[in-house]
């Protein structure tokens, strides 16, 4: 019942129940219904396409299937793309792909049991297509006009429909599909008759045109956004480089000026090994004298004075202050005074491009 409503619906005719014209009939019924399903995949696969953002594949108008080389390609974008979201459509656009070469190959195959049909030209018609199909097979003007008396004939076609004719004992059927038109056998029967057909369709087909145009520029606006925030998140990324190291020049600059200290108890500073105290001549670096041991720091470019105090030493008082090195002269290098209460000493630095970048330890005796 199905098959004879599509029959009656879709411009099929063949009052004459000859087998095999009904066997093709039947088949050109499942080829166009295969052609739709295609149609229909292919325009939701192509909505995947641009809602991924690729619009560098170009495909031929039929049959509308990725090659080997861009299924490759998508499969290389899903590799590295890290939006889940478009991970997804990538994933399904390549899982759709082989739904839409099942039904490519399904309607391949129902094709190859058809004849060959006529592609609809602007300005033609079913019937005369049928007549002069008739023709061809030996039948007179008369004979073809009666066998055609006994079939349904569309009335109208639009360019790129694909009309099929079925001649077999005597008996003729035809059908008529969507082929490469913009719209359906269906559609366009439901439509009122037009004297302007031949513009519509122009008219649509600039529309159609314009639409693939508005896609292809959509797809390439995404590419130069994506560019753009590339060359934003670089331009970020040397941003962040060059503050670094505008940061580590300051501390460099800062250490280059700067006089790197440890204040200490000398008993204590004795017994580490940080310095060494002969009985005869100067105070000097011993065998533990590290740069980690100088963890206070002067900026000479602002600051030439040094504060000790007894309490920060657990001492009571200061009775002496060592400067170790001792090639450090004071009053010709450095300046030393102790409070009257004796809790404090000031180091005051008289020749600072003498202590610049240099290590020294002040040895506090109580």
């Amino acid at each position: 019942m199905l098959l004879l409503a599509s029959l009656s619906t879709a411009f099929v005719a063949c009052k004459r129940e000859d087998p095999q014209i009904l066997a093709l009939t039947a088949k050109a019924s499942q080829a166009d219904e295969a052609a739709q399903q295609l149609r229909q995949a292919w325009s939701e696969q192509f909505r995947r396409l641009g809602l991924a953002g690729v619009g560098d594949l170009r495909f031929a108008a039929d049959p509308l299937l990725l090659t080997e080389d861009q299924k490759q390609a998508l499969e290389a974008r899903l590799r590295i793309e890290k939006d889940t979201s478009r991970q997804g459509l990538l994933r399904e656009i390549l899982q759709k792909d082989a739904e839409l070469r099942a039904l490519n190959d399904h309607l391949v195959e129902l094709k190859a049991a058809l004849p060959a049909p006529e592609i609809a030209r602007p300005n033609d018609s079913h019937y005369g297509l049928a007549l002069r199909f008739l023709k061809s097979h030996g039948l007179s003007d008369a004979e073809a006009r009666k066998a055609l008396s006994r079939v349904i004939i569309s009335e109208r076609l639009a360019p790129g429909f694909e009309v099929y004719h079925f001649y077999a004992n005597g008996g003729y059927g035809t059908w008529v599909s969507q082929g490469m038109a913009s719209i359906a056998p269906r559609s366009l029967a439901r439509q009122n008759p037009n004297p302007l057909i031949g513009e519509r369709d122009q008219a649509v087909a600039v529309g159609r045109q314009l639409q693939r145009d508005l896609q292809a520029l959509e797809s390439q606006k995404l590419d130069i956004e994506q560019e753009i925030a590339a060359i934003q998140a670089e331009r970020a990324l040397v941003l962040e480089g060059q503050a670094r190291l505008q940061s580590e020049n300051a501390e460099q600059l800062a250490r280059l000026n700067s006089l790197h200290y440890l204040v200490g108890v000398q008993d204590a500073l004795e017994r580490a090994g940080i310095i060494e105290v002969p009985l005869f001549g100067k105070d000097q670096s011993g065998r533990t004298w590290r740069d980690a041991a100088f963890t206070q720091n002067l900026d000479l470019r602002s600051g030439r004075t040094i504060l000790i105090r007894a309490q920060d030493l657990g001492l009571r008082h200061i009775a002496k202050v060592s400067v170790v090195p001792g090639s450090y002269t004071q009053g010709e290098h450095y300046r030393l005074s102790l409070s009257t209460d004796r809790q404090t000493a000031t180091v005051e630095l008289l020749s600072l491009p003498r202590f610049k970048n240099d290590k020294v330890v002040f040895a506090v005796a109580e």
